[in-house]
């Protein structure tokens, strides 16, 4: 009877502990079911962390009242006067005590830099409730009163969408900023040459104002104003002004080839331009001596081809005649004007360029050329 008893128990013993290991495993598969899929806790924080304020919050700041900071308020008489540093650091606490319990607010770089005048001022004084996004990176930039503290990378074309932003609206901080505390990310071979065909992105202010006055003096002469043409050169000058530079690699090398004379040319103006890498570029109006002044700062090895004579195949060349004056040569046929441009490319691209009369003097880096040329094809 004992022993019934003891296996009756033992049964139901089995038998609930089946059922909790079930519950269990439901339970662990209901967990998964209605687990949200791609789930990462730590991206999730750090989505958060990098959210800008809703424009509301930033208005709600901008409203809350203040007291004016005093530098000759009782509380200081008897003291020695004041330096502009202690007014300075004074007024920033005087303001951050008054903003303990209000809410901190992340706005992105390009929204300060378009502010200015009273609503810039009043951002200022709201200094340590405020933190500036970076544009590429979940990084934020503190404010001190009217300094930006810290030194940031950031990509030359966005500092030049960010400067020509805080010049239209006169944010003298932020335009500080970008001149003395922004170096630009660093920059490949090809993406420097690709940025000198680009006359027209910005005004010709904006790029003026970021070069010093003795580098537009050096460039440009005494009083002297960066003309439309050279813009392009000029927005690469600041580039190397701010720090710049160009991404380590092996093809550090540019080719330009230009006409021994102008005169009779035929086509576009375009200067060919080869990089090491095998490309080859036709850049607009290119101010060959600034051009190469800055390439070479940079680190590029640069070489000028100086053609005279353009050998196209057996029955076609040009050739620069009486007067410095371009002529085409088809078979026994002879006409005024060259179309350089075409001509030389293809002579380029056919390793044609031996047989120019110019072979000898440019040799090693008409040489260089077509191995370049050879290895990417």
């Amino acid at each position: 009877m004992n022993k019934t008893i003891i296996y009756l128990l033992f049964f139901v013993f089995i038998c609930k502990l089946s059922v909790f290991s079930q519950e269990t495993d439901d339970l662990d598969e209901d967990a998964i079911d209605f687990a949200v899929p791609n789930q990462n806790v730590e991206e999730e924080t750090t989505d958060e962390a990098c959210q800008l304020s809703k424009d509301a919050e930033l208005i709600n700041l901008l409203n809350v009242k203040l007291k004016k900071f005093n530098p000759l308020s009782k509380d200081l008489e008897g003291q020695p006067p004041l330096t502009d540093d202690e007014i300075k650091h004074k007024s920033i606490r005087f303001y951050a005590d008054q903003l303990q319990e209000q809410k901190s607010v992340n706005i992105d770089i390009d929204k300060f830099a378009s502010l200015g005048g009273a609503t810039l001022a009043s951002l200022l004084d709201r200094s340590s409730k405020v933190f500036l996004k970076h544009p590429e990176k979940c990084e934020f930039f503190s404010l001190f009163g009217d300094s930006i503290i810290g030194y940031y990378e950031i990509s030359f074309d966005q500092i030049l969408r960010l400067y020509a932003t805080a010049v239209n609206k006169n944010n003298k901080i932020a335009q500080e900023f970008i001149r003395t505390q922004i170096v630009p990310s660093p920059m490949s071979l090809d993406s420097a040459i690709k940025s000198l065909y680009d006359d027209y992105g910005y005004q010709q202010n904006i790029i003026e104002s970021l070069l010093p006055n003795e580098v537009r003096t050096l460039f440009f002469g005494e009083n002297s104003m960066v003309s439309v043409a050279d813009v392009a050169e000029s927005k690469l000058l600041a580039f190397s002004l701010l720090g710049g530079r160009i991404k380590k690699q092996e093809e550090n090398e540019i080719f330009i080839f230009v006409p021994d004379s102008k005169k009779g040319l035929l086509g576009s103006n375009e200067t060919i331009v080869i990089s090491g890498t095998g490309q080859i570029y036709e850049v607009p109006l290119l101010n060959i001596p600034l051009a190469l002044n800055v390439m070479r700062s940079l680190g590029f090895n640069a070489k000028v081809i100086i053609l005279k004579h353009v050998y196209i195949d057996r029955r076609s060349s040009c050739l620069v005649g009486e007067g410095g004056l371009w002529y085409h040569f088809q078979g026994n046929e002879k006409s005024v004007g060259c179309d350089f441009l075409s001509n030389t490319i293809k002579s380029i691209k056919s390793n044609t360029l031996i047989f120019s009369q110019d072979y000898p003097i440019f040799k090693e880096s008409i040489d260089r050329v077509n191995e370049i040329i050879n290895n990417k094809m």
